[in-house]
Protein backbone atom coordinates (compact mmCIF):
# COMPACT_ATOMS: atom_id res chain seq x y z
CA UNK A 1 0.00 0.00 0.00
CA UNK A 2 1.45 3.29 -0.87
CA UNK A 3 2.36 5.43 2.07
CA UNK A 4 0.07 8.32 3.32
CA UNK A 5 1.53 11.86 3.37
CA UNK A 6 2.50 14.66 5.68
CA UNK A 7 3.24 18.08 4.75
CA UNK A 8 6.44 18.74 6.03
CA UNK A 9 7.58 22.10 6.72
CA UNK A 10 10.85 24.06 8.22
CA UNK A 11 10.85 27.02 9.45
CA UNK A 12 14.01 29.15 8.27
CA UNK A 13 15.41 31.22 10.67
CA UNK A 14 18.91 31.75 12.04
CA UNK A 15 19.37 30.66 15.45
CA UNK A 16 21.93 33.02 16.46
CA UNK A 17 20.18 35.94 14.63
CA UNK A 18 17.28 36.16 16.99
CA UNK A 19 19.42 35.38 20.32
CA UNK A 20 21.79 38.07 19.34
CA UNK A 21 18.54 40.13 18.37
CA UNK A 22 16.87 39.53 22.09
CA UNK A 23 20.13 39.95 23.81
CA UNK A 24 20.69 43.69 22.20
CA UNK A 25 23.93 43.30 20.32
CA UNK A 26 24.55 45.46 17.24
CA UNK A 27 25.97 42.84 14.67
CA UNK A 28 23.41 40.76 16.09
CA UNK A 29 21.91 40.34 11.97
CA UNK A 30 25.08 39.46 10.64
CA UNK A 31 26.04 36.08 9.19
CA UNK A 32 26.67 32.72 11.20
CA UNK A 33 28.76 30.08 10.02
CA UNK A 34 26.24 27.96 12.24
CA UNK A 35 23.26 28.55 9.95
CA UNK A 36 25.02 27.08 6.91
CA UNK A 37 26.61 24.11 8.44
CA UNK A 38 22.65 23.06 9.83
CA UNK A 39 20.76 24.11 6.22
CA UNK A 40 23.69 21.54 4.65
CA UNK A 41 22.99 18.64 6.36
CA UNK A 42 19.03 19.38 6.23
CA UNK A 43 19.12 19.24 3.18
CA UNK A 44 21.30 16.36 2.76
CA UNK A 45 18.98 13.88 5.09
CA UNK A 46 16.04 15.43 3.11
CA UNK A 47 17.38 14.21 -0.04
CA UNK A 48 18.27 10.93 1.28
CA UNK A 49 14.47 10.39 2.59
CA UNK A 50 13.61 11.28 -0.91
CA UNK A 51 11.68 14.64 1.02
CA UNK A 52 10.52 17.31 0.01
CA UNK A 53 9.56 20.78 2.22
CA UNK A 54 7.94 23.96 2.51
CA UNK A 55 10.60 26.03 3.33
CA UNK A 56 8.75 29.00 5.87
CA UNK A 57 11.27 31.65 4.94
CA UNK A 58 11.83 34.40 7.50
CA UNK A 59 13.09 37.49 5.13
CA UNK A 60 15.82 39.16 7.64
CA UNK A 61 17.17 35.84 7.25
CA UNK A 62 16.68 35.47 3.64
CA UNK A 63 18.35 38.83 3.17
CA UNK A 64 21.53 37.54 4.72
CA UNK A 65 21.70 34.85 3.46
CA UNK A 66 19.99 34.79 -0.60
CA UNK A 67 22.64 31.76 -1.45
CA UNK A 68 21.10 29.43 0.92
CA UNK A 69 17.69 29.80 0.24
CA UNK A 70 18.46 29.58 -3.51
CA UNK A 71 20.53 26.51 -3.15
CA UNK A 72 17.25 25.31 -1.04
CA UNK A 73 14.40 26.24 -3.53
CA UNK A 74 17.53 24.70 -6.27
CA UNK A 75 17.31 20.94 -4.56
CA UNK A 76 13.03 21.01 -4.96
CA UNK A 77 12.09 22.66 -1.94
CA UNK A 78 8.91 25.11 -2.01
CA UNK A 79 9.66 29.01 -0.98
CA UNK A 80 7.33 30.17 1.25
CA UNK A 81 7.16 33.25 4.17
CA UNK A 82 7.45 33.29 7.56
CA UNK A 83 7.27 37.44 7.66
CA UNK A 84 9.98 39.28 7.77
CA UNK A 85 11.51 40.45 11.82
CA UNK A 86 10.27 37.70 13.42
CA UNK A 87 7.49 40.02 15.12
CA UNK A 88 3.98 38.49 17.01
CA UNK A 89 0.89 39.55 14.66
CA UNK A 90 -0.52 40.30 18.06
CA UNK A 91 1.77 42.82 18.57
CA UNK A 92 1.70 44.45 15.90
CA UNK A 93 -0.93 47.23 14.22
CA UNK A 94 -3.11 45.90 10.91
CA UNK A 95 -0.79 48.12 8.84
CA UNK A 96 2.33 47.02 10.22
CA UNK A 97 1.58 43.82 9.60
CA UNK A 98 0.77 44.49 6.19
CA UNK A 99 4.74 46.32 5.73
CA UNK A 100 6.07 43.26 7.01
CA UNK A 101 4.23 40.60 5.20
CA UNK A 102 5.06 42.79 2.28
CA UNK A 103 8.58 43.55 3.11
CA UNK A 104 8.82 39.71 3.23
CA UNK A 105 7.43 38.71 -0.01
CA UNK A 106 9.46 41.35 -1.95
CA UNK A 107 12.92 39.60 -0.73
CA UNK A 108 11.54 35.95 -0.68
CA UNK A 109 11.23 36.70 -4.29
CA UNK A 110 14.68 38.50 -5.07
CA UNK A 111 16.27 35.12 -3.46
CA UNK A 112 13.96 32.38 -4.81
CA UNK A 113 12.67 33.54 -8.01
CA UNK A 114 9.14 33.64 -7.04
CA UNK A 115 6.51 35.05 -5.04
CA UNK A 116 5.10 32.94 -1.89
CA UNK A 117 2.06 31.47 -1.35
CA UNK A 118 2.08 30.08 1.76
CA UNK A 119 2.65 31.53 5.00
CA UNK A 120 3.30 30.97 9.00
CA UNK A 121 2.75 33.73 11.58
CA UNK A 122 5.93 33.55 13.71
CA UNK A 123 5.19 31.68 16.87
CA UNK A 124 1.88 30.60 15.59
CA UNK A 125 1.12 34.38 16.47
CA UNK A 126 -3.07 34.53 14.85
CA UNK A 127 -5.24 34.98 17.29
CA UNK A 128 -8.51 35.86 18.41
CA UNK A 129 -7.14 39.49 18.47
CA UNK A 130 -5.93 39.65 15.18
CA UNK A 131 -8.95 38.38 12.60
CA UNK A 132 -7.75 40.88 10.34
CA UNK A 133 -4.68 39.24 9.41
CA UNK A 134 -6.63 36.83 7.22
CA UNK A 135 -7.48 39.69 4.87
CA UNK A 136 -4.27 40.81 4.86
CA UNK A 137 -2.78 37.93 3.71
CA UNK A 138 -5.18 37.61 0.90
CA UNK A 139 -4.68 40.82 0.21
CA UNK A 140 -0.80 40.53 -0.50
CA UNK A 141 -1.37 37.46 -2.45
CA UNK A 142 -1.02 34.87 -0.11
CA UNK A 143 -3.37 31.80 -0.48
CA UNK A 144 -2.41 28.88 1.77
CA UNK A 145 -1.56 29.92 5.77
CA UNK A 146 0.07 27.14 8.07
CA UNK A 147 -0.30 29.58 11.88
CA UNK A 148 -2.49 27.78 13.64
CA UNK A 149 -1.09 25.00 16.37
CA UNK A 150 -3.12 24.16 19.19
CA UNK A 151 -0.63 25.18 21.85
CA UNK A 152 -1.18 26.47 25.65
CA UNK A 153 1.90 28.97 25.08
CA UNK A 154 -0.18 30.80 22.33
CA UNK A 155 -2.90 33.52 24.35
CA UNK A 156 -6.02 33.85 23.02
CA UNK A 157 -5.62 31.00 20.62
CA UNK A 158 -8.75 30.82 18.27
CA UNK A 159 -11.13 28.09 19.20
CA UNK A 160 -12.89 25.03 17.14
CA UNK A 161 -9.76 24.38 14.93
CA UNK A 162 -10.04 21.08 13.15
CA UNK A 163 -7.17 19.32 12.77
CA UNK A 164 -7.79 18.44 8.74
CA UNK A 165 -7.05 21.72 6.17
CA UNK A 166 -9.67 23.68 6.11
CA UNK A 167 -11.08 26.70 3.78
CA UNK A 168 -11.48 30.47 5.12
CA UNK A 169 -12.42 32.40 2.50
CA UNK A 170 -10.59 32.80 0.24
CA UNK A 171 -7.87 31.52 2.08
CA UNK A 172 -6.65 27.38 2.94
CA UNK A 173 -5.36 27.31 6.43
CA UNK A 174 -3.50 23.91 6.85
CA UNK A 175 -3.18 23.19 10.76
CA UNK A 176 0.21 22.29 12.42
CA UNK A 177 0.06 18.51 14.13
CA UNK A 178 3.49 18.77 15.72
CA UNK A 179 6.80 19.23 15.82
CA UNK A 180 9.52 21.33 17.06
CA UNK A 181 10.62 21.35 20.27
CA UNK A 182 6.98 19.47 20.80
CA UNK A 183 8.38 16.42 18.82
CA UNK A 184 11.60 16.18 21.47
CA UNK A 185 8.97 15.94 23.70
CA UNK A 186 6.46 14.32 22.75
CA UNK A 187 5.91 13.02 18.54
CA UNK A 188 2.61 13.49 17.39
CA UNK A 189 0.23 10.01 16.76
CA UNK A 190 -2.14 9.21 14.65
CA UNK A 191 -1.03 11.86 12.12
CA UNK A 192 -3.99 12.28 9.34
CA UNK A 193 -3.21 12.15 5.35
CA UNK A 194 -1.81 15.76 4.65
CA UNK A 195 -1.23 16.44 8.21
CA UNK A 196 1.56 19.17 9.34
CA UNK A 197 4.79 18.88 10.90
CA UNK A 198 7.17 21.19 11.35
CA UNK A 199 10.91 21.59 12.36
CA UNK A 200 13.78 24.19 12.22
CA UNK A 201 17.70 23.99 10.99
CA UNK A 202 19.02 24.71 14.07
CA UNK A 203 17.55 21.48 15.58
CA UNK A 204 19.92 19.33 13.15
CA UNK A 205 23.43 19.46 12.86
CA UNK A 206 25.86 19.76 15.78
CA UNK A 207 24.73 20.70 19.05
CA UNK A 208 23.97 24.70 19.26
CA UNK A 209 27.49 26.91 21.12
CA UNK A 210 26.59 30.75 21.66
CA UNK A 211 28.80 32.57 19.20
CA UNK A 212 29.01 35.90 21.35
CA UNK A 213 31.03 38.73 21.09
CA UNK A 214 34.06 39.66 23.14
CA UNK A 215 32.40 41.86 25.37
CA UNK A 216 29.95 40.43 26.05
CA UNK A 217 28.10 40.93 29.98
CA UNK A 218 28.00 38.34 32.33
CA UNK A 219 24.21 38.51 32.11
CA UNK A 220 24.13 38.35 28.16
CA UNK A 221 26.32 35.00 28.45
CA UNK A 222 24.07 33.41 31.32
CA UNK A 223 20.92 34.18 29.16
CA UNK A 224 22.61 32.84 25.90
CA UNK A 225 23.77 29.78 27.62
CA UNK A 226 19.73 29.35 29.44
CA UNK A 227 18.49 29.22 25.72
CA UNK A 228 20.68 26.71 24.27
CA UNK A 229 20.44 24.38 27.16
CA UNK A 230 17.26 24.27 25.96
CA UNK A 231 17.36 24.04 22.32
CA UNK A 232 20.03 21.26 22.76
CA UNK A 233 18.18 19.02 25.32
CA UNK A 234 17.17 15.97 23.43
CA UNK A 235 18.08 17.39 19.62
CA UNK A 236 19.25 14.29 19.12
CA UNK A 237 15.76 12.66 18.62
CA UNK A 238 14.50 15.33 15.82
CA UNK A 239 16.94 13.55 13.51
CA UNK A 240 15.58 10.12 14.94
CA UNK A 241 12.31 10.58 15.08
CA UNK A 242 12.24 12.12 11.15
CA UNK A 243 13.93 9.23 10.05
CA UNK A 244 11.61 7.12 11.47
CA UNK A 245 7.97 8.64 10.09
CA UNK A 246 10.13 8.86 6.61
CA UNK A 247 9.40 4.87 6.60
CA UNK A 248 5.72 5.34 7.23
CA UNK A 249 4.83 8.41 5.55
CA UNK A 250 5.76 10.19 2.47
CA UNK A 251 7.28 13.54 3.45
CA UNK A 252 5.71 16.12 0.85
CA UNK A 253 6.04 19.85 0.35
CA UNK A 254 2.51 21.79 0.38
CA UNK A 255 3.34 22.79 -3.04
CA UNK A 256 3.03 19.08 -4.23
CA UNK A 257 -0.10 18.60 -1.82
CA UNK A 258 -2.08 21.74 -3.09
CA UNK A 259 -4.12 20.14 -5.76
CA UNK A 260 -4.87 17.06 -3.16
CA UNK A 261 -5.74 19.37 -0.46
CA UNK A 262 -8.67 21.08 -2.60
CA UNK A 263 -9.93 17.35 -3.71
CA UNK A 264 -10.17 16.20 -0.49
CA UNK A 265 -10.94 19.18 1.88
CA UNK A 266 -12.51 21.28 -0.21
CA UNK A 267 -15.89 20.97 1.50
CA UNK A 268 -14.67 21.76 4.37
CA UNK A 269 -15.27 25.68 4.24
CA UNK A 270 -15.35 27.58 7.81
CA UNK A 271 -16.00 30.82 8.81
CA UNK A 272 -14.75 33.53 11.92
CA UNK A 273 -17.15 34.07 14.57
CA UNK A 274 -16.84 37.58 16.25
CA UNK A 275 -15.93 35.97 19.27
CA UNK A 276 -12.95 34.22 17.72
CA UNK A 277 -14.32 30.50 17.26
CA UNK A 278 -13.94 28.88 13.67
CA UNK A 279 -18.04 27.96 12.94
Amino acid sequence: MERPRLLLSIDFEDWHQLVHRRLGFEDWDRRHAALERQTAQLLELLDELEARATFFLLGMTTAKYPDLVAEIVRRGHEPASHGYAHLRVYDQTRDEFRADVERARETIEAAAGRPPLAYRAPAFSINRRTPWAYEVLVEAGLRYDSSQFDSPRIPDRLGGIPKEPYRLGELWELPVAGGGSYWRVLPPRGLHELAVIYFHPYEFGPRLRTELPPGAALKQRLAAAKVAAWRNAGRSLVERRLRQIAQTHRLVSYHQAYGDIDRLYGARTRSLSPQGVLV
